[in-house]
């Protein structure tokens, strides 16, 4: 009995430590960018890192930053963006590490990349929103906690990626080891947009109950949270409810 504990024991422990080596491997799944949406035609420098991206009907007074999934494609929501938001020039910049960006994804280099970029570009605008999709949700929350920002849209969020992973994870320590924790519950209080939250009926992804607890720390700021029927985590966009609720949250 007790060489059967020991073995226990180590098994738990090999499975902690390489949960702990392995967790931005884990988290973070960048995808090559795709050539069927023309190249990158936006550029922006941030310390000398160089992110590449699109950017889609300039001009415009106002401008959409969107934050995409983990495992998503940005430049693939371009034919998306301008048939539902032609009155917005909508920017879509892959993370660090994602498409052909260089650098590590990590969740202050996302967060810091993305006010850096905000900056750079809120002085062409009028008014500035933020959609986040899933992770960028995480991202979007942090810099419209830290910027002043018009319309904020979070499209299947969480309250925390180390609760989510708490979930997944349950038998570890994961609160001890966990590096990139994306608490975008503690930065709500902060926010002060017009906040349109997204669900999808039936995620298999984000545990319905880690988006219910961010959905009940705001206030006033909510306008309005929309249940999207039958919608799995990666379908969302492809529901009509989706596409209206996205018009009508940005016209």
């Amino acid at each position: 009995m007790k060489n059967i504990l020991l073995a226990i024991l180590l098994f738990y422990m090999l499975f902690s430590l390489t949960f702990c080596a392995l967790q931005r491997k884990l988290l973070y799944f960048p995808q090559p960018a795709s050539d069927i949406y023309g190249e990158a035609n936006i550029h922006f420098d941030i310390n000398g890192e160089l992110l590449n991206g699109w950017v889609l009907n300039e001009g415009q007074a106002k401008a959409l930053i969107y934050y995409g999934g983990n495992a998503e494609n940005i430049e693939a929501n371009i034919p998306f963006f301008e048939a539902v938001l032609p009155a917005y020039t909508v920017y879509l910049i892959p993370y660090r590490g994602y498409g052909d960006n260089a650098g590590v994804p990590t969740e202050q280099a996302l967060y810091s990349d993305a006010v850096h970029i905000f900056q750079q570009i809120k002085a062409r605008h009028e008014s500035i929103s933020l959609m986040g999709r899933s992770l960028g949700s995480g991202i979007a929350t942090y810099v419209a906690a830290n910027r002043k920002v018009d319309k904020l849209v979070l499209v299947t969020p969480f309250d925390s990626i180390e609760n989510v992973a708490k979930d997944i994870y349950w038998m570890l320590p994961v609160s001890l080891f966990i590096k990139d924790k994306f608490r975008s519950a503690e930065h709500v209080k902060d926010i002060t947009a017009k906040t349109y939250i997204f669900v999808a009926e039936n995620d298999q992804v984000i545990p319905r109950a880690r988006t219910e607890r961010l959905i009940a720390l705001f206030n006033e700021q909510l306008v309005e949270v929309i249940v999207v029927s039958g919608a799995g985590h990666n379908t969302i966009s492809q529901y009509s409810t989706y596409v209206d609720g996205i018009r009508r949250a940005l016209n």
